[in-house]
């Protein structure tokens, strides 16, 4: 079932599963993904679960947000804590994939009697996070690249009348080439459904172009453990061992989480659009 959530003027829109008065589960997509990322896996979590996947702001079918707001994973956190007010709840748990457990580390960590499970899925907290020595270029570095794409019409900044594909197929075969290892044709036809428009003389991403540009304001490596630190949910992690994680990135990480249980499953970082999606609903099921 197709739902939208209206925050003050900026409507989340998002896909749910099972009956909407038992517990609920609500599924946090990765960076230029959409609730599609969960398709494989949705109708394998338990039927006494409700479950939801969010289009999170400028992805998706979600709106763009105004032009001089912000994309940073605070902004998201923000507006998820709201879709949780809105959905009226005492407690919820949280799918993430990828950045988006960067987004439920924030809310778990500031807001853990909200939480009551977390299971994160090749993700470990907050993503493309900077040293404290690097933060000054970052918003240099940032402003610069900002203004070059507006002017040179990179990124989709061009007019929303110019074609970035002349056919679907194209779109499909360039979702493919993910930014953190390739996914399969059905994986990328699955995500590109709800990222792509067709338009008079061919298509274009559907997501705001910001989002593809360096954020001016990251979170740095020790913000993000700080809030793995204040998490006291249970947390089910699942990476692939060809995932992000296979060669060590963050994973002094892992030694923050309180509660933790931790499986190393075959497969890339989009591993549960994959075949693996099977094994992982196990997994996730028996967590649950």
């Amino acid at each position: 079932m197709e739902l939208t959530f209206d925050l003050g003027g900026l409507a989340l829109k998002a896909k749910s599963w099972g009956n909407s008065n038992n517990p609920p589960i609500l599924g946090i997509h990765g960076w230029l993904d959409n609730a599609n990322t969960f398709d494989s896996i949705a109708p394998l979590i338990s039927t006494d679960k409700y479950f939801i996947a969010i289009d999170i702001a400028g992805h998706g079918l979600s709106d763009h947000r105004p032009e001089n707001s912000s994309y940073f994973l605070w902004d998201y956190a923000k507006d998820l804590l709201g879709v949780i007010d809105i959905l009226g709840r005492k407690k919820i748990s949280i799918l993430a994939h990828s950045m988006g457990t960067g987004i439920a580390s924030i809310m778990a960590g500031a807001m853990p009697e909200l939480i009551d499970k977390l299971i994160f899925i090749d993700g470990l907290g907050a993503p493309f996070v900077l040293e404290d020595s690097n933060v000054v270029n970052n918003f240099r570095r940032s402003i610069k690249q900002q203004k070059m794409a507006k002017k040179t019409k990179l990124y989709g900044f061009s007019s929303i009348d110019v074609p970035q594909f002349a056919t679907k197929e194209a779109a499909i075969k360039d979702r493919m080439k993910s930014n953190f290892g390739n996914i399969s044709y059905q994986s990328s036809t699955s995500l590109i459904e709800r990222s792509l428009q067709k338009i008079s003389n061919g298509y274009r991403w559907r997501y705001d172009a910001r989002i593809a540009l360096p954020e001016i304001y990251k979170m740095t490596e020790h913000q993000a453990q700080l809030f793995i630190d204040e998490i006291n949910a249970e947390v089910l992690i699942i990476l692939g061992k060809q995932g992000l994680f296979a060669k060590g990135l963050f994973h002094e990480r892992l030694q923050r989480f309180q509660k933790k249980q931790l499986h190393w499953l075959q497969g890339g970082h989009h591993l549960h659009l994959e075949e693996q999606h099977e094994e992982i609903a196990v997994l996730i099921n028996q967590f649950l």
